[in-house]
């Protein structure tokens, strides 16, 4: 095989390339997701816009993460990511409170997170989400040493992006869904 590779590397290519664009392949649902992530995003980022808000990453990525492009997948991915966020935010906030905003603090609220997820047999199951979010509410206070006060502030910021971002992209995938069905798409 390298022999093969050395003596004729534009063969080589071309059957790459083949294999490549076999690989490809372009529907009409493709753009159509890519557009309504799009659009999504783009309402979420207009929403927190009129908010006020001035970051508006947490909204956006809730937007990407859990669009799907059957509905059904988007209703399980939207409560999952909600569920899991404000179980970590809650956790985040509770360990805030008792233990302060400090590292020892983040990583015994990381660990409840775990066995929280592990533990309950019907969990949703992208239960990774809830550390995840437990990190992503106490990790800013940590860096900008701040006041359990603007700590859970910062929590429920963040956790209110997340969930704005996941109403969203399921608001826009059941329009689509409803437009679909109606006009056969």
């Amino acid at each position: 095989m390298i022999y093969k590779t050395l003596i004729n590397p534009k063969k080589r290519i071309i059957e790459l390339e083949k294999t490549i664009l076999d690989e490809i392949e372009l529907k009409k649902t493709t753009f159509l997701y890519a557009f309504r992530i799009l659009f999504g995003a783009a309402i979420a980022w207009m929403l927190l816009d009129l908010l006020h808000i001035e970051k508006k990453e947490w909204a956006l990525i809730s937007v990407a993460i859990v669009s799907e492009p059957d509905f059904g997948d988007l209703r399980r991915n939207t409560i999952s990511r909600i569920i899991n966020t404000i179980s970590g935010c809650l956790i985040g906030i509770v360990f805030i409170v008792l233990t302060g905003v400090n590292i020892f603090s983040l990583f015994l609220a990381i660990a409840v997170a775990i066995f929280m997820g592990t533990l309950i047999k019907r969990y949703p199951s992208s239960w990774k989400l809830a550390p995840s979010t437990v990190i992503a509410v106490m990790t800013p206070a940590i860096f900008q040493q701040a006041s359990w006060q603007d700590a859970l502030e910062i929590a429920l910021l963040r956790t209110s992006e997340v969930t704005l971002g996941c109403i969203v992209a399921f608001l826009v995938g059941w329009f689509f869904s409803v437009v679909k069905r109606r006009f056969n798409f």
